[in-house]
């Protein structure tokens, strides 16, 4: 299984972080260090979209207790 949904675009946002990032070292640094950059913030932005989609698609905080809504319907 591989990445779904939502979490689509996230990875196509991690993939172009990394990209700028190696632009960016590869500058300042060189073309080895830009590239090394590259791999680990592609990797941690792909790490980070997974452990995420395990937590499932929809997952959502959900508050339990009793709640007691006043004035629904003022007449």
């Amino acid at each position: 299984m591989g990445i779904r949904g939502r979490f689509l675009t996230l990875a196509a946002a991690a993939i172009g972080v990394s990209f700028v990032g190696f632009i960016v070292f590869s500058i300042a640094l060189g073309k080895l260090a830009g590239f090394i950059a590259m791999i680990v913030m592609a990797a941690i932005g792909l790490v980070t979209i997974y452990v995420k989609q395990r937590g499932g698609l929809h997952n959502k905080k959900r508050n339990r207790g009793i709640y007691i809504y006043h004035n629904l319907f003022k007449s």
